[in-house]
């Protein structure tokens, strides 16, 4: 499942233009966000540091197209991972917009969730 804060009405295109087949929901209002301590960039954290701009160079590199933002690009984001009781087993907090988890971190993360209780 994924969460943004967009607007409701753009999970879909979004979802079909990155083939995403996972259920997506929309918190405009940043509830959980706020709740799990996501917070917000500076302007000069969010666009002028110099691992935001290596980043958009590898999608550049890649075919990637940048497109005028059409949300909020100081709100930082994180990754989280819920057990099947809906308990918060890992949390992943960004410290900028490049920043995230590597894969295999996630895929741990989540084994460890779905791992039965001891």
């Amino acid at each position: 499942m994924g969460i943004g804060f967009v607007n409701p009405e753009l999970l879909a295109p979004y979802a079909r233009e990155l083939r995403i087949d996972l259920p997506l929901y929309s918190d405009p209002d940043r509830t959980l966000y706020h709740a799990l301590g996501f917070g917000r960039a500076s302007v000069a954290r969010a666009w002028l540091h110099p691992r935001v701009w290596s980043r958009y160079a590898r999608l550049l590199a890649r075919g990637r197209r940048l497109r005028r933002p059409e949300q909020d690009t100081l709100q930082l984001g994180g990754d989280a991972v819920f057990d099947a009781d809906a308990r918060l087993t890992w949390l992943y907090a960004g410290r900028g917009p490049e920043d995230r988890p590597s894969v295999d971190e996630l895929i741990a993360a989540l084994s460890r969730a779905a791992a039965p209780r001891a």
